[in-house]
């Protein structure tokens, strides 16, 4: 027995009755009689099914393919070890095919499967333990351990259940839809194959009669006669003229009331003018004593040409002394019409083949090309007498022809689906061109399958695509540096970090004005530049970028007369880009970038990239210069409206000397919201501005009037509880750990100050605060620790 397969995801059931859940309805209230009528029905329904059964003559036959194939694709398309053709007589279950299970038949009693059979609808289970139907099952609670169970009802035409194809699984476990429509599929088929092995029981039997009939046509003529008005073919005899001598009654039902055809007619007046020389044809060999066949138009009851395939074969009248012919027709129009559709329908594909704007080939599965329309010659630049018999990888580029072998056999085990490969194709041109090919396999008769291949031109799709993706890497370079501007962060640090990232340079520096006539390096991708200063006259290219205050780029700084040659070989550069930063006409600053290889093909979508860059680099500028006078002028945090450091250093010295001189306790606490890097990451910078402010609120609503909250820097802050001991600051500093808002944390560190017992400096309890904060972040986070 076969164990395995990975439970597939939970999805919702399809119908109620699937349900692992599912319990019996309630039974409703019936009259004295209906028990009696609804078992007598039921047992008839029951006995109408077992006689079907029984008909198919199928128990306890051999294995046969067909079936086996189809268990085998259940449990590959589920993933099941255990799966089941089982078919439900009076007392057993009958495995007609099966696959991770050596039992041939079970109990009745014990059968999943006549859970279906009696409710006539599929069951799926997701863990028969927790089912009181099935818990106690030997199959369950002992070999093979079955804990999923899926069984699908597989019928006759007539509406009867004859058993189920199932899976069983030991673990817990659901069904996807497309696995379930599968398994519905599946059971369509076994239904199928039963039914054709009841039409071959139909068949044989009938074969069988008409040989009987026909061994009684030969010892009499009036057998032959009753065998002729009793079949549904139209048996006809006519002479070599063409003139009806005998046509049987059955003329009338195929070719409807009102047909011509009858004694004493010529047969060839009603035969389309068409197929008359056909019909003369086969008639002439029949004169010579060959059966022949003939397919004709034969015009019928509703003045409509219906094809009759006619069997011919000469036939001796004894009493007329007279050789007649023997003709035995059948209606074949719908068959003729059909091969006329299908004729067709080939026709159109090899138009679509030939003029689809796409190309299209054919391989063998050696990758050999057997077929290729002409665009598809076209997309190659290939004649199609030179590209037929070639292999495909010689067209496609070497970094991508690995792609194709696990692509073919991914995609040959899963017939019907298809598949996209996106690979570079070369041309005979010479010009290497991006293609999506559309991969699936046609089974189309041959001994091997071939391999289509839809292919499209997608060289300038993937060039946009490119091109879309630079520029939206360098609009988030750009929104990150402007997210960090807006936060207070290093502006310089991240207008160069940016730079390198937006040209894929080596080297990327800020220059600004420094005192008197020289140049400062205030920011670099390369911290050992920064604070660097020189006189513009040094470098002459950057002189004359400050003075004429336009972009320069020097594609080989090692040939150019403005570039300070000893500078270019110390630092190993190839090609410079200067870029001015400029506030309103005034140029404030130069943005600076290297490469150390020669750049030959800096494209307009990085210039103007790199200008973009600018502008945000003097909006930069402006704001840092900005902040840094407001928090000279003002104590307040602008985010959080709270006080600022410089502020919080200023009350906490007159706090201290307050309590001092009252000898009253000090309480002085650090807090830091917990893994707010993280939430920077995940919700952005904006956001994290918000989550602040919020904290802030939080923290000042739980504290007194008389306390202090403020922002100690980034995402911590500073508090201060005047005449206040330890215990009693644990429970308000709880309650701040506790407000927090998004279902975010915060770790608290504070130490209390005993003026009875010591008298530390501020520097001091902000040390012995820190070091609390630092062992409540060590020991867990979102916690109150006390220095002690």
């Amino acid at each position: 027995m076969t164990m395995g397969g990975a439970a597939a995801e939970p999805t919702p059931r399809d119908t109620p009755a699937a349900s692992a859940d599912a319990r019996p309805a309630m039974p409703r209230q019936f009259t004295p009689t209906e028990p009696s009528a609804a078992s007598a029905t039921a047992s008839a329904a029951e006995s109408a099914r077992l006689a079907e059964l029984h008909s198919l003559g199928i128990l306890d036959t051999p294995s046969e393919p067909g079936f086996d194939d189809l268990v085998t694709l259940a449990a590959q398309v589920t993933g099941c070890p255990i799966a089941l053709v089982s078919l439900i007589d009076e007392h057993r279950q009958w495995f007609k095919a099966r696959v991770g299970v050596d039992l041939c038949e079970t109990g009745r009693d014990v059968a999943f499967c006549d859970f279906v059979v009696r409710g006539r609808t599929e069951l799926e289970v997701g863990d028969l333990r927790r089912d009181p139907r099935f818990a106690d099952n030997p199959f369950v609670t002992g070999p093979p351990h079955a804990v999923f169970y899926a069984g699908y009802p597989i019928g006759t035409p007539g509406g009867a259940v004859l058993g189920t194809i199932c899976v069983i699984d030991l673990v817990e476990r659901n069904l996807t839809l497309t696995q379930r429509e599968q398994m519905r599929a599946l059971a369509r088929q076994v239904s199928s194959q039963l039914e054709l092995r009841r039409l071959t029981v139909e068949q044989a039997r009938e074969i069988e009669r008409r040989t009987a009939a026909q061994r009684r046509l030969a010892r009499s003529r009036s057998e032959y006669r009753l065998l002729t008005e009793n079949s549904g073919d139209v048996i006809a005899r006519f002479a070599l003229d063409g003139r009806i001598t005998y046509i049987s009654p059955s003329a009338a039902s195929v070719l409807g009331a009102g047909t011509a055809l009858e004694a004493g007619v010529n047969l060839l007046a009603r035969v389309h003018p068409d197929d008359r020389p056909h019909l003369r044809e086969a008639a002439e060999g029949v004169r010579e004593g060959e059966s022949t066949t003939c397919t004709v138009r034969v015009l019928a009851g509703d003045e409509n040409w219906r094809w009759l395939e006619c069997a011919l074969a000469p036939l001796y009248d004894p009493d007329r002394g007279e050789l007649e012919i023997h003709c035995a027709a059948r209606d074949v129009t719908e068959r003729v019409d059909a091969a006329g559709r299908i004729a067709r329908s080939e026709e159109r594909l090899r138009s679509i083949f030939q003029g689809s704007p796409m190309g299209i080939t054919l391989t063998d599965t050696d990758g050999r090309i057997i077929s290729a329309n002409p665009a598809m010659c076209r997309l190659l630049g290939v004649p199609q007498e030179e590209l037929i018999g070639r292999l495909r990888s010689e067209f496609v580029h070497p970094a991508d022809a690995a792609l194709h072998p696990g692509a073919m056999r991914e995609l040959m085990e899963r017939p019907g689906e298809s598949m996209e490969v996106l690979v570079r194709y070369q041309r005979y041109d010479g010009v290497l061109a991006w293609a999506s090919a559309w991969l699936s396999w046609i089974h189309d008769g041959d001994p091997e399958p071939h391999l289509m291949a839809h292919v499209f031109d997608v060289t300038d799709r993937r060039r946009a695509e490119t091109a879309l993706a630079d520029s939206e890497a360098n609009l988030a370079a750009i929104n990150v540096v402007t997210r960090r501007i807006l936060s207070g962060e290093d502006a310089r640090g991240a207008i160069v970090t940016a730079l390198v990232d937006i040209a894929g340079a080596n080297l990327a520096s800020l220059l600004e004005r420094g005192p008197g006539a020289d140049t400062v390096i205030t920011g670099s991708s390369d911290p050992r530049l920064v604070g660097t200063s020189f006189h513009p006259d040094a470098v002459p290219a950057t002189a004359a970028v400050w003075r004429e205050e336009e972009a320069l780029f020097i594609e080989r700084a090692e040939e150019h007369p403005l570039i300070n040659q000893d500078l270019v070989r110390a630092m190993g550069v190839k090609s410079i880009l200067y870029q001015p930063v400029k506030s309103g006409d005034e140029m404030i600053a130069l943005l600076l970038v290297s490469w150390d290889q020669v750049l030959t093909d800096l494209t307009d979508r990085r210039l103007a990239a790199v200008a973009l860059l600018a502008d945000e680099a003097a909006f930069a500028l402006e704001h840092d210069a900005l902040l840094r006078r407001y928090e000279d002028l003002a104590g307040t945090d602008q985010l959080t409206g709270l006080p600022n450091r410089r502020s919080w250093d200023e009350r906490l010295s007159v706090l201290i000397a307050a309590a001092r001189r009252r000898g009253e306790p000090f309480v002085v606490a650090l807090a830091d919201v917990d893994r707010f890097k993280n939430y920077n990451d995940a919700h952005g910078h904006l956001e994290g501005d918000v989550l602040l402010r919020e904290v802030a609120q939080a923290a000042k609503a739980e504290l007194r009037v008389v306390d202090v909250v403020a922002r100690w820097g980034g995402e911590e802050f500073a508090i201060a509880l005047p005449n206040c001991r330890d215990a009693d600051a644990r429970q308000v500093l709880e309650r701040v750990r506790q407000a927090m808002p998004r279902g975010q944390s915060i770790s608290i560190g504070y130490c209390e100050w005993d003026p009875a017992r010591s008298t530390p400096s501020a520097t001091d309890l902000m040390n012995r605060a820190d070091a609390a904060l630092y062992e409540a972040k060590r020991t867990g986070r979102d916690r109150v620790v006390s220095a002690g």
